[in-house]
């Protein structure tokens, strides 16, 4: 073993825990924690995931990871650097399949952006009806008050008052209707693999829900709440449900990535934005 073997193991050894024990605290099968304390790199996933599986493990055993990333790095001969080898699983490749997958999601891209614009619009639109509710109270308050000095005057005075509160009672009314209409809940998320699949899945708020886990096929992860996701797999080999409904994702071998925002609604990420949780 090497410098990254033999810090992990003798950690490992320390703390008095076996594979399956760290298995079961960081999601790593055991085969490939096996391989990383014997440096059996050829016996692992891409380098992106390896160098995860060490951070991760690593952190479990209390041992700075960094000084273990970077000699994980020397030895495959990968700076990090931006004209190295990727650092996600997300990198470009020249297969005509992979191009036709891009072309697709950057149209998907621009209906995403069609749809902020139109979540914008509504927005505007709750504002304005919740401008229109508080205008309406204050015309009704006005009528009363005229209704109340009417009333000295005669039965007609006294009718417009009752006109007047009225309008007041209904126009405060839509505006706590507004109001009420613009208050979300939390969406529920529940991902059930297929396959192993590498997950990486945050919350609206950027706390990691999946931190770069790997999945057995029939492990279920969740049901998480939140306002929203975004996710990114290593494949398609996954079964999502939002809300307890099961929506339909990419069968694809290649990585692939989704959000799924206040509404419910799922919406696919292109390359780069996709998460990384590394």
């Amino acid at each position: 073993m090497g410098v990254i073997g033999d810090t992990l193991s003798e950690a490992r050894t320390r703390r008095g825990v076996d594979l399956d024990q760290v298995h079961a605290a960081t999601g790593i099968r055991p085969r490939y924690l096996r391989a990383i304390e014997q440096e059996d790199w050829d016996a692992l996933p891409e380098e992106f995931y390896v160098r995860s599986f060490i951070r991760k493990y690593a952190q479990f055993l209390a041992v700075d990871p960094e000084p273990l990333v970077a000699e994980y790095r020397r030895q495959r001969g990968a700076s990090g650097g931006p004209g190295d080898a990727p650092t996600s699983p997300f990198a470009r490749t020249t297969s005509r399949r992979a191009e036709a997958l891009r072309r697709r999601r950057a149209r998907q891209g621009v209906y995403a952006w069609v749809g902020g614009i139109a979540v914008l619009v509504a927005v505007i639109v709750v504002i304005v009806l919740l401008a229109s509710g508080g205008g309406g109270g204050k015309q009704g308050a006005n009528g009363g008050a005229g209704g109340k000095g009417g009333a000295a005057k005669g039965a007609h005075g006294k009718g417009g008052g009752n006109g007047g509160a009225g309008k007041g009672a209904g126009g405060a009314k839509n505006g706590a209707g507004a109001k009420g209409a613009g208050k979300g809940s939390s969406v529920s998320l529940k991902i059930e693999p297929t396959a192993e699949v590498w997950a990486c899945v945050l919350d609206g708020k950027g706390r990691r829900l999946l931190d770069g886990a790997t999945l057995a096929a029939g492990e279920t992860a969740g049901p998480f709440h939140a306002r929203s996701y975004t996710a990114a797999f290593g494949n398609g080999a996954v079964e999502v449900f939002v809300d307890g409904a099961r929506v339909k994702t990419p069968s694809t071998p290649s990585p692939m990535g989704f959000a799924v925002d206040s509404h419910g609604k799922l919406h696919e990420i292109p390359e780069g934005r996709r998460p990384s949780c590394e």
